[in-house]
């Protein structure tokens, strides 16, 4: 089987490098931050644990960027090859929690099954949701076969042939390979408005998951002239906006309502990387000028994505990111230190800027020959105390499915916003893992 056979290209890479992107997670993790994002499928019946632990074992030579744990240096963090074999767990009721990603041999990812279900939780230290999903795919094409069924590799859909060794562009870290610094960076925003409250027992993690018809959905978003992510990304802001209104807070403590919406830069940039390779666009309103009428929210949303996905935007941000990383300071100060310091500079010049994260992953396909075995995909955010609650979306077919991921006990927000769209005539149906 394809496992048994190891190039010795693979075998000279005994460790990697973090991304730009990847590097800032590892002095983040905490009992509430675990830089894990989740993605699942839903099968047509059971999994077998024994079919899919032998398709995991045929899939990984291919992925072997994600066959690491993540070990300390003097300097940064970086990834060592992991000899052993990942293993598959049962579910949990709380996703994306209670992983010891610093612990020496751990997987920065796990597989986990429930009755029909596969899910991926993965850290984004390895990669974002556009890797994490091939790997996926990929693992589910093989289990697939391993059924009986034909399944053709189809690297357009996102399924990894395995007999194909991995493309050097596989490993590369995009941002270091289109980084200028002749560029200027791009400033930063200002603060932006945070909601308040009470935090659940550290460990829990509660996800409201709305369930719809994308052409419905795309019908209403057609009538204000902009796209299916505009529309709910106005949605979004409009129900924090509903939120600031209802809760009567006084004009002096109201700041901007910003977004943080990430963009897969593979689609503006030639890359093929399987590691991190996204930049965020930052929509907002400033709920200090005045009511936004949800016209008027769109439109702005609409323009302002339209202004920021624009390469000659996107390399400042680029330049202001790797600037950062190849500071004196970054490359000079020792892993500990920067363990202490990074999480408030994450909070002040990250979290603090934005009111919310929306990220789309957009229309999930598959190749024809794996349609009839995949009922649905799932998209959960990952855990953040600084962003309380946190927004993605995917679809499939004709089916939407918008999760909000949270750490307080409150739901006004996923409440107005799972309203709004019910208002606008679009059928909305709701699962929870929150235990009321």
């Amino acid at each position: 089987m394809r496992s048994s056979r190891k190039s010795s290209s693979r075998r000279d890479r005994s460790w990697y490098k973090l991304d730009n992107a990847g590097k800032i997670y590892p002095a983040l993790l905490s009992r509430r931050i675990s830089s894990l994002f989740r993605l699942s499928l839903t099968l047509d019946e059971p999994v077998s644990l024994p079919l899919l632990s032998r398709a995991l074992e045929d899939v990984m030579p291919r992925f072997p960027y994600y066959q690491v744990s993540l070990r300390p240096g003097f300097f940064w963090y970086f990834l060592e090859t992991n000899p052993k074999s990942p293993l598959i767990e049962g579910d949990s009721l709380y996703p994306c929690m209670k992983m010891p990603l610093k612990k020496k041999g751990q997987f920065l990812f796990r597989f986990r099954i429930y009755k029909n279900r596969i899910a991926l939780e993965f850290s984004h230290i390895l990669s974002d949701g556009n890797g994490a999903l091939i790997f996926l795919k990929t693992l589910t094409a093989q289990y697939l076969r391993l059924k009986g069924h034909t399944i053709e590799a189809d690297e357009e859909a996102g399924i990894f042939d395995l007999e194909k060794e991995p493309d050097p562009g596989e490993f590369e870290d995009s941002f270091h390979k289109h980084y200028d610094r002749s560029i200027p960076e791009a400033t930063r925003g200002a603060r932006a408005f945070h909601i308040k409250g009470r935090f659940i027992p550290s460990g829990q993690y509660n996800v409201i998951t709305g369930i719809m018809s994308v052409k419905e959905v795309k019908e209403q978003a057609g009538k204000y002239g902009v796209s299916i992510g505009e529309f709910l990304v106005a949605q979004l802001i409009a129900a924090y906006q509903e939120y600031i209104e209802n809760a009567d807070i006084k004009q002096r403590r109201k700041l901007p309502i910003r977004m943080n919406v990430p963009v897969n830069l593979r689609t503006l940039y030639p890359s093929k990387t399987m590691r991190n390779f996204f930049l965020s666009v930052e929509p907002w309103i400033d709920p200090r000028l005045g009511h936004y009428e949800f016209e008027e929210i769109c439109a702005k949303v609409h323009h302002y994505m339209r202004y920021e996905l624009d390469r000659k935007f996107l390399n400042q941000q680029i330049t202001r990111n790797m600037k950062g990383e190849l500071s004196i300071i970054n490359r000079l100060f020792p892993l500990h230190f920067k363990n202490l310091i990074m999480p408030s500079i994450y909070r002040i010049l990250g979290e603090n800027n934005y009111t919310s994260g929306f990220s789309n992953l957009g229309r999930v396909d598959f190749p024809e020959s794996m349609k009839p075995f995949i009922k649905s995909v799932d998209f959960y955010p990952p855990p953040s105390t600084g962003n309380a609650v946190k927004c993605t979306t995917l679809s499939y077919g004709d089916e939407m499915r918008i999760s909000f991921g949270s750490q307080i006990k409150e739901t006004e927000i996923e409440r107005l916003f799972f309203t709004s769209l019910r208002k606008k005539d679009i059928r909305v149906r709701m699962e929870s893992n929150r235990i009321y």
